[in-house]
């Protein structure tokens, strides 16, 4: 009979790879071992964790469910038994790899996260950003940042703040153009900024509150970032479809104008979120803590 959390451990392995096999291999264990585990687990438990068959092995919904708690359990039981430890030891020793969207606070997010790292002069942080999204499995990646629809189970994900996208113009060219009494017209009459999509090779649609969407019919200017279409807009060249988050700083100072308000709405979030990971290192949950504490302050609403 396997102790508990070991039994616990050998399940969010295999949850995560969902091959018995390549988790006995992370964990250094016989195969043998591992399905005599999750069948002891399964027989406590009294529910099927794993539903398998020839060519693939998937989570049931009990499974599911159990993943996130399990996860949960092995990490506070880990820091009880480290809780004796300096975090500046050995265990602070290394790199954590970050990856984010390329926010306009990049800066001082970084600022602030080396600060609060001043304790841990042997932990190296690799910052990341980039436009296209990383995938942090397969780049081996412990941090990522996003703005987007929430991932699936197979990540702890801590949400920072619900982001709207919202249609904004200099007011020198609403002075010159005057307000657009329609989208149809906003569409077809209106210099319009796009953001091209890297994996289709055209432009992403501008989409509204009221369920509505239009591609900009003849845009004046094309980015593949959304700094380039701001500074469009910023030049009075363009309306453009931004981000809240982006355009809020710009809409306050009076160097941007809302058009539309009412058909702003929030389809995404900005989350922080890492792989599930059965025991995860000191370094990458110290760095993953101190960044939801910098996002929360530099991004509350």
């Amino acid at each position: 009979m396997l102790d508990k959390l070991d039994a616990l451990k050998i399940f969010c392995t295999a949850a995560e790879t969902l091959k018995f096999r390549e988790t006995a291999n992370r964990l250094g264990l016989a195969p043998q071992m591992v399905t005599r585990a999750i069948a002891e687990l399964e027989q406590q438990l009294g529910e099927v964790l794993f539903l398998r068959n020839t060519r693939q092995m998937t989570l049931t919904p009990f499974g599911q469910q159990l993943w996130p708690k399990a996860e949960l359990l092995l990490s506070e039981s880990e820091s009880l038994f480290a809780g004796g430890k300096k975090q500046n030891s050995q265990d602070m020793t290394g790199r954590v790899r970050v990856t984010l969207p390329p926010l306009f606070e990049n800066q001082d997010i970084v600022r602030h996260l080396l600060r609060s790292l001043e304790p841990y002069p042997d932990l190296t942080i690799e910052w990341l950003p980039a436009d296209a999204h990383l995938n942090i499995i397969d780049e081996q990646i412990d941090i990522g940042i996003r703005i987007g629809a929430i991932p699936d189970n197979r990540f702890i994900v801590k949400t920072i703040r619900p982001v709207g996208i919202s249609i904004v113009a200099a007011p020198d060219l609403v002075k010159r153009l005057g307000m657009p009494d329609s989208l149809k017209t906003l569409q077809y009459e209106y210099p319009l900024s796009a953001l091209s999509n890297s994996n289709s090779g055209r432009v992403w649609p501008w989409q509204f509150a009221d369920g509505n969407s239009f591609f900009p019919a003849k845009p004046k200017f094309i980015a593949s970032d959304i700094g380039s279409e701001l500074a469009a807009a910023l030049a009075g060249r363009t309306c453009s479809q931004l981000p809240d988050i982006t355009v809020r700083p710009y809409l306050q100072r009076g160097e941007l104008v809302n058009i539309f308000p009412e058909l702003n709405y929030s389809p995404w979030q900005l989350y922080i979120f890492r792989p599930h990971q059965p025991l995860i290192p000191m370094r990458i949950r110290v760095v993953f803590d101190h960044l939801t504490k910098i996002l929360h302050e530099l991004f509350r609403e």
